[in-house]
């Protein structure tokens, strides 16, 4: 059956631009967020506050000296404060430092970095010195600020989980709106046929059946027989006893 009307062929074509366009939008959206999921989630979830430094540092020693740099990265403003302990009393407030020390053996070196937002973050190496030998290693993350990173790491992951259902549900609502739209569409410029049920009893169905068979053999369909009368009465009123002789 075709559409006469020219507004119904405009509003099923609206339905399936629109349909056809959201579905679009939905796919091409979670292609580019499959490719880059950490730039989306950091904009979805962002830290809560300024970014702090990540002190880190590296050791050459030669002899009893030992030279130190700073490696620290910094996080939402520049470092404005270095604080060593050489682990031998000594202590320095330079950058990269120089240190000798007065005899061999292991040192527990400690760094700690401030930035302008007054964020601080340490870092600690095991520096062994001995005449005669050289040796280097590298500071790493301190204990404490390990555990706040990892804390921090798991409260926003518990948010962006939340944030990453949402846009999920997200697309499934949008993706049955546009499948939607668009089947609504397609069903209004064609339409399916009307449908018609017809109900037929058993016994008519039967009837439809054997009809056309009495009638293409020419026989005529038998009457169905009276029931019979009962055994104790006779035909035409006759008695059930014979006649007595005269």
């Amino acid at each position: 059956m075709k559409i006469t009307n020219r507004y119904v062929q405009w509003w099923a074509t609206g339905l399936i631009v629109v349909g056809a366009v959201l579905l679009i939008v939905v796919f091409v959206s979670a292609f580019v967020i499959v490719n880059d999921p950490g730039t989306y989630y950091d904009e979805w979830v962002p830290a809560e506050g300024p970014e702090g430094p990540e002190a880190s540092f590296d050791w050459a020693s030669s002899d009893l000296v030992v030279e130190f740099v700073d490696t620290s990265s910094t996080g939402g403003a520049d470092l404005e404060r270095w604080i060593w302990d050489f682990g031998d009393g000594a202590e320095s407030t330079d950058p990269s430092p120089s240190h000798q020390f007065g005899e061999d053996g292991e040192f527990t070196v400690t760094l700690e970095v401030a930035d302008e937002n007054g964020l601080a973050s340490q870092a600690a190496a095991t520096v062994g010195v001995e005449i005669g030998a050289e040796n280097s290693g590298n500071g790493v993350l301190g204990l404490n600020d390990l555990a706040d990173s990892v804390i921090e790491a798991v409260e926003r992951a518990a948010k962006g989980g939340g944030v990453v259902l949402l846009v999920i549900g997200l697309f499934v609502v949008l993706t049955m709106i546009g499948g939607r739209l668009l089947h609504q569409g397609v069903r209004t410029l064609r339409p399916i046929p009307d449908r018609i049920s017809v109900k037929v009893r058993p016994k008519r169905l039967e009837l439809a059946m054997t009809q056309p068979e009495d009638e293409a053999s020419g026989t005529a369909k038998t009457p169905v027989p009276p029931p019979s009368q009962s055994c104790g009465s006779a035909p035409n009123g006759a008695s059930d006893h014979p006649k007595s002789g005269a």
